[in-house]
């Protein structure tokens, strides 16, 4: 069966690891033909792709440029999803405020996942599944009526970030209509200047200091970020109350940072999606760490049996006006010789 290296997608990289597998999100809703996913390398990995309907970057690519065409002919921002989710506009039953409509309150959480049920019970399955990993019904960010839900630990939003338009839509508008993309995701990232990205790529934020002009730039690569933010239902959310996520762990992997950290494994066998699943949420990525200690996951040579190769995790970066990025990733497992 072909495989197509993608260089530029690392697994020691937490953009670079989603970006791989938004690609197998999108085979799995059948938006592309079906792939499977692997790495290959030691302590930097990159992602493999498996594909009898694929013979190179480039056809992978045109698939899912076309894919991004789609979205925008409808106005969507995911596939399997209505057109307005997620909201662009104040979901009716809303009696929050704040600039960011998808930061509801919970009766309209609750009126979502009504529609998510009804249209799963149609036959139209995705939208639930998409719901059940964007938003948390039950956790508020505080109490009161000024309660707005909790949504996606990946969303990390700072000044006026909307999670719609900077998460989805504007890289879908890059992805669709510059030349070389979406291939640059596989073969070298194209940065632009001014795009923010969905906070998940700390070299996005470029701060005034290390600027040439001496003021604040950004410079994201929509590719990676527009596959990325597909893969966020890889990542469904339990909510009873208190919010828990798979693949993201309550620990703080280095100095500077918070304690919402994202592990991650990568893994050798071509896996198809509900493989991959199994493995974000198996119970033996769950991180240790000693008193003074170096981070690290204890499941050793049950792992390895999985076919994991490694384990690596990311924490996010703290930011005066919110949430900052994922910071850089470090190797959890197997130890550093």
């Amino acid at each position: 069966m072909p495989e197509i290296p993608a260089p530029a997608l690392r697994g020691n990289d937490p953009l670079g690891f989603l970006a791989a597998l938004g690609v197998l999100a999108l085979a799995e809703q059948g938006e592309i033909q079906p792939v499977r996913l692997r790495w290959e390398g030691g302590t930097a990995p990159h992602a493999v792709f498996v594909s009898d309907a694929y013979h190179g970057t480039r056809d992978l690519a045109d698939a899912l440029r076309e894919v991004a065409r789609r979205l925008l002919n409808a106005d969507a921002a995911i596939p399997g999803c209505p057109p307005e989710f997620p909201y662009r506009n104040r979901h009716p039953a809303d009696t929050a405020k704040g600039a960011d409509p998808m930061r509801m309150s919970r009766e309209a959480a609750r009126a979502t996942c009504e529609d998510a049920a009804r249209r799963w019970e149609s036959g139209e399955r995705w939208f639930a599944r998409w719901v059940a990993a964007l938003v948390a019904p039950y956790t508020l960010d505080k109490d009161g009526p000024e309660g707005r839900i909790r949504l996606t630990p990946f969303n990390a939003p700072f000044g006026q970030m909307k999670f719609r338009d900077s998460y989805y839509d504007q890289a879908c508008r890059y992805v669709a209509a510059t030349p070389g993309m979406p291939e640059d995701a596989f073969v070298g990232w194209i940065r632009l200047e001014g795009y923010t990205g969905a906070n998940l790529d700390a070299r996005a934020i470029r701060e005034a200091q290390v600027s040439t002009a001496g003021v604040p730039s950004n410079a994201g690569a929509p590719s990676p970020t527009w596959l990325a933010v597909m893969a966020i239902r890889f990542f469904p959310l339990a909510d009873d109350g208190r919010l828990r996520t798979a693949g993201w762990q309550e620990v703080q992997l280095y100095s500077g940072a918070t304690r919402r950290s994202l592990v991650w494994p990568v893994w050798r066998p071509p896996l198809n999606a509900p493989s991959v699943r199994v493995l974000l949420n198996h119970p033996d990525l769950a991180v240790q760490v000693p008193n003074r200690g170096t981070p690290r996951v204890a499941g050793g040579a049950r792992l390895r049996a999985l076919g994991i190769t490694g384990v690596y995790g990311s924490s996010r970066r703290t930011r005066t006006q919110g949430d900052g990025p994922l910071g850089p990733a470090v190797l959890l497992w197997p130890a550093p010789r």
